[in-house]
């Protein structure tokens, strides 16, 4: 019986079984199935909401809308039987991914917004997977087929990566008779100089269908051996968490005067424009000198071109782009689709969840109004040693479930409860055991209670990018919490929660430690708590800041579900309404931004 990705060249219609692996190939059944779609969509892990409420509009007091199957759209049957097997609880796709699907299984340039938790970067690895494979024959090897890279993705960081791969593994591993993984998806990340040692050998050995990495690690490898990323030929480009990996200028205050700083801006962009930037000039490089060509272009001459009458400044062959991103700022859609000469403008679709449409082209001061989850609890604790306390302003409202509805109950090997392997080595504990602190003891006495008191099973500690999180960890293994550092190859500190979709009170509940840095757009359903320490993005409250707390909250409530959100900053003096940004105090910011997203403080029960 054949596998889904065994055999590249001679899989046909008849020999296909729902249950099997089929080849990605350029083969008849897949080019059929790629012209005839309507697209391939899948939900994400935490879809048992939708799984328990197949119409979740009628719910809510809307018009039921029609629920859209995965073989209505297109998706391969082996790709859909795998799916199920791998992940029973996704019913139905999203949405969303019934929007942007379709639009990359047709070769459009996509740039996509739908809010955190709406299965964005789940339906990408659909999609991606769902593409013919591309393969060529090799003259000087009398004709043998020669597989190709046909997706490349990339992400902000390893974890992130490391998710993406094992959503793909479960998938290949859940069909008879899988293939090699890393005949289907491969990583390169700079971990340890990964992508330049074991990362590069498997790349030479194997070329995967989907290649997933860090923007550095990439334009590291390219600069290191070009031509076996096979950049030229690549079908799909795909950039998740746009807007971190592409730093763009912010719009200012049209009521203030930023030219100076504006222009100071750009000057260090071109300067120094980044990694992704870099990678993106270089693939897309024929279609700028187009779009170059195109400023001046006249309607009309456009009008005949999209009619096909005329074949002036067409666009040459080169590969899809698709941009992906919770927060889409206007200053970054601008850029990418008037400046960077990276699109096809007339092949590109623009692509909103439901909930970020009901919020679009709204304005409140400062940064653009985001959709969020009304699901989630937001809280501000202000800390002292003295004491810690609510931010003024919080309400009290009935509590959420700790456990969502139809969690799974977690037993204590998947928390890590009697782990014996300290990941802080004996070095490093006489380290910290003999230096000082960066972080501030009544600041982490307050996370190891607000754990104790309210996380039935599994939580998320979130801190500065800068600090580390080993220490962190060690410190608050010192004050008695389950800590570990997220690590999503390591089942006991993090991948195990990839498929968990929620877990019954633990007798040893578990703290996930990480940064700002390696959170976004993860993926670990079964988290009930978000805890922040600090402000996130520094004492500013700007659009970035706005952008990173609405993604720090995304980690919970994904699919609608509940969750909680505790943000800890420091009480350094008394709250003092002030217009001066620099003498407001933390909790002022906090209740800026909170104000800014559209939602209100909520006490946390376990304070004043």
């Amino acid at each position: 019986m054949q596998s889904f990705f065994s055999t590249l060249t001679q899989v046909s219609r008849r020999n296909v079984c729902r249950r099997q692996w089929v080849s990605l190939s350029h083969t008849r059944f897949l080019s059929d199935a790629s012209e005839a779609h309507y697209g391939a969509t899948s939900a994400g892990d935490a879809s048992k909401r939708l799984a328990r409420d197949p119409n979740p509009t009628a719910s809510a007091g809307r018009p039921a809308s029609p629920r859209v199957d995965f073989e209505n759209l297109g998706l391969h049957p082996p790709i859909v039987a795998s799916l199920r097997a791998a992940f029973p609880d996704v019913k139905y796709p999203t949405d969303v991914q019934s929007e942007f699907i379709p639009a990359i299984l047709g070769g459009k340039d996509v740039l996509l917004k739908d809010a955190t938790g709406s299965g964005k970067s789940f339906g990408l690895v659909l999609a991606l997977l769902n593409k013919p494979r591309l393969v060529s024959r090799d003259a000087h090897k009398n004709n043998e087929t020669q597989r190709h890279i046909t997706s490349l993705v990339l992400v902000p960081h390893r974890e992130l990566a490391f998710q993406l791969l094992h959503w793909i593994e479960r998938m290949v591993n859940a069909g008879e008779q899988a293939p090699p993984l890393s005949m289907i998806a491969q990583v390169l990340v700079r971990d340890d100089k990964m992508h330049l040692g074991q990362g590069l050998e498997t790349l030479r050995a194997e070329t995967p269908h989907v290649l997933i990495g860090t923007p550095q690690a990439i334009l590291d490898v390219y600069q290191h051996e070009p031509e076996l990323l096979q950049l030229r030929s690549l079908s799909s480009v795909v950039v998740d968490e746009v807007d971190y990996l592409i730093e763009t200028v912010s719009r200012k205050d049209p009521n203030k005067s930023f030219k100076r700083a504006t222009e100071k801006a750009k000057r260090k962009l071109l300067t120094h424009p980044g990694p992704t930037r870099q990678l993106l000039d270089v693939i897309y490089d024929s279609r700028k000198e187009v779009n170059e060509k195109r400023i001046d272009e006249p309607g009309m001459e456009i009008a005949k071109r999209r009619s096909g009458l005329s074949s002036a400044n067409s666009m040459p062959p080169s590969p899809q782009l698709v941009l992906s991103s919770a927060t889409l700022r206007t200053h970054l859609k601008n850029f990418v689709y008037d400046e960077s000469g990276w699109l096809d403008k007339d092949n590109v679709a623009k692509v909103s969840g439901r909930a970020t449409k009901a919020v679009e082209g709204e304005r409140v001061r400062g940064p653009e109004k985001e959709a969020v989850n009304a699901s989630i609890q937001h809280s501000v604790l202000l800390v002292s040693d003295e004491r810690v306390r609510n931010i003024p302003g919080a309400v009290t409202v009935e509590s959420l479930p700790s456990v969502p509805p139809g969690g799974e109950e977690v037993t204590s090997d998947e928390t890590g409860a009697g782990e014996s392997t300290n990941e802080v080595d004996a070095d490093l504990i006489q380290k910290y055991s003999t230096t000082p602190s960066v972080f501030t003891p009544c600041m982490m006495e307050t996370v190891a209670a607000a754990f104790a008191m309210d996380v039935p099973s599994i939580a998320l500690l979130v801190l500065p990018s800068s600090t580390p999180v080993k220490r962190a960890v060690w410190e608050l293994r010192e004050l008695g919490v389950n800590a570990h550092g997220l690590d999503l190859q390591d089942g006991k500190k993090g991948r195990s929660y990839l498929a968990s979709g929620g877990g019954a009170t633990s007798a040893n509940p578990v703290l996930l430690v990480s940064t700002l840095a390696t959170t976004r757009g993860l993926d670990l359903p079964a988290l009930s708590h978000v805890f922040l320490y600090g402000m996130p993005e520094g004492p500013r409250v700007n659009s970035r800041t706005v952008d990173a707390y609405l993604h720090i909250a995304g980690r919970v409530g994904r699919f609608g579900r509940g969750g909680k959100v505790v943000t800890l900053v420091e009480d350094r003096a008394s709250e003092i309404e002030s217009e001066s940004e620099e003498a407001e105090g933390a909790g002022a910011k906090m209740a800026r931004i909170l104000k800014t997203i559209g939602v209100g403080p909520v006490q946390f029960a376990a304070f004043e």
